[in-house]
């Protein structure tokens, strides 16, 4: 059988490779292109370059397919570590224990609360319950004579210190008043810690 060139393309013939490309089904690419599969079909077994064309748009379709799934997949992967950190912060109050808990560097949390607001705000309120929970579990601590369980009060003194910017301003909002107003209300709070670790003869931070 004598091999067509490429010389007298017909009209279709560019819309039903780029629908190769687009769908990966000739059903498809012809449909798009108007036509019906025989004309397709008809060339691909006379013209070496169209062929060659058919083939090329299949990859092309084929690579697209895996880097939508590996995309995908880098989606499933963040949102599961963004899931795990947030909730280690908001039981912990540490950024650095919850990242190696979700299994990511520190750096990549911090990028991801600059690029992305909504799980800025998300950090935010998993920073103010954890900070309200570290605070019910020192003031615990320092009321029971005889924890069952050590804490290393002066770390967790610490991280109320750090996070107070923070939490004052997401308090601040739930609470419709001054960041300034609820900042001094943690800073009382904290002192008062210190001064009953003080009085417990536990090393302050």
């Amino acid at each position: 059988m004598t091999q067509q060139t490429s010389g007298d393309r017909p009209w279709w013939e560019e819309t039903f490779i780029e629908g190769l490309k687009q769908f990966g089904k000739v059903t498809a690419a012809a449909e798009a292109a108007g036509i019906t599969t025989k004309g397709p079909y008809d060339r691909r077994k006379t013209c070496a370059s169209f062929r060659l064309a058919w083939a090329e748009a299949l990859e092309i379709f084929a690579l697209s397919g895996r880097k939508a799934a590996n995309q995908s997949a880098a989606r499933r992967k963040e949102e599961k570590w963004r899931k795990v950190f947030l909730e280690e912060l908001a039981a912990t109050s540490n950024v650095s224990a919850s990242a190696a808990i979700a299994k990511v560097k520190p750096g990549e949390v911090y990028r991801t609360r600059r690029a992305d607001r909504n799980f800025a705000a998300q950090w935010r309120a998993a920073l103010f319950e954890g900070y309200a929970n570290l605070e019910m579990e020192v003031l615990g601590y320092l009321r029971d004579p005889a924890p069952e369980r050590k804490m290393d009060v002066a770390v967790a003194l610490r991280l109320l210190a750090a996070h107070k910017e923070t939490v004052a301003k997401e308090g601040a909002q739930r609470a419709n008043v001054s960041a300034a107003q609820v900042r001094e209300t943690i800073e009382r709070k904290v002192e008062e810690l210190r001064k009953k670790v003080a009085g417990r003869d536990i090393p302050p931070a």
